[in-house]
């Protein structure tokens, strides 16, 4: 008798942790917690009154018919009538995947309409200031840029760059031999730097000079990949990138201007 006691609890034990783990799940569905608790209430009894389910939830009635009323909503019930007393059952369990798999498309298809929205009005833009945060930057985003990318700068690079850089500088330089990504620089001041980048590979390093040494030497900007524009400052290391297709083609219009401008730099 005492196995067989122990046997019945072991089971009754294993379907409540089962039951809490449906209603758990089904909580990660954006069902609520009572709403759940029904759906698997009705699972268990099949087709019944709302009655047991009450008596099944502990709810009142009016959360257990509210419930009710929205699995039907969902079609993940239904209602029929016998004798004047309403019974219900739940549809083919099925149907939670085809509401989710709705539900998916729904949320993709928005996702894209505000994307075009927000890509034609509000920009996403990203200040990373500090010495860290400046040489994380430039090495992450080279490597996040396709193979063969060109990076369009409109300022000279200048010593001061290369200080805030360090070391970073070398294993930046790497990714980008690595993935191939070009630059394409107008400078308004001519630099060993520079000069000595067009010697050892001219394939990824393509300058051009605005002779004007009187310009600002403060920062330049940046255009990546007609996405990004980035504009950093020499004056302190700060950087300020700008996700917007539309702001990128107005600056990659302004760099072509004064490409077009500038001689080559030898």
């Amino acid at each position: 008798m005492f196995l067989k006691i122990c046997a019945y609890l072991r089971k009754n034990f294993n379907l409540f942790i089962m039951k809490e783990k449906l209603i758990k799940q089904l909580g990660d569905l954006n069902f609520s917690e009572k709403e759940a608790a029904v759906y698997v209430s009705l699972a268990e009894t099949g087709q019944t009154s709302a009655g047991k389910i009450i008596q099944d939830t502990g709810y009142h009635r009016n959360v257990v018919y509210t419930a009710l009323d929205k699995l039907i909503n969902n079609k993940l019930a239904f209602k029929i009538r016998r004798k004047n007393i309403a019974y219900f059952q739940i549809t083919d369990p099925a149907q939670l995947r085809q509401n989710a798999q709705q539900k998916l498309e729904t949320s993709t298809s928005v996702s894209e309409t505000l994307s075009k929205y927000l890509d034609s009005s509000f920009p996403e833009i990203t200040i990373h200031e500090g010495i860290e945060a400046y040489r994380n930057y430039w090495c992450s985003a080279y490597t996040k840029l396709p193979v063969g990318s060109i990076n369009y700068v409109a300022g000279s690079i200048g010593d001061k760059w290369l200080d805030f850089m360090g070391d970073a500088e070398i294993k930046m330089q790497n990714i980008r031999r690595k993935k191939k990504i070009v630059w394409k620089l107008v400078v308004f001041d001519k630099n060993d730097f520079e000069t000595n980048l067009i010697r050892k590979e001219p394939r990824l390093n393509q300058f051009r000079l605005i002779d004007k040494k009187e310009a600002s030497k403060d920062g330049n900007f940046n255009v990546f990949n007609d996405e990004y524009v980035v504009l950093h400052s020499l004056i302190e290391p700060m950087i300020i990138e700008i996700k917007s297709k539309s702001l990128a083609k107005v600056f990659k219009n302004i760099f072509d201007l004064l490409w077009e401008q500038a001689k080559p730099l030898k």
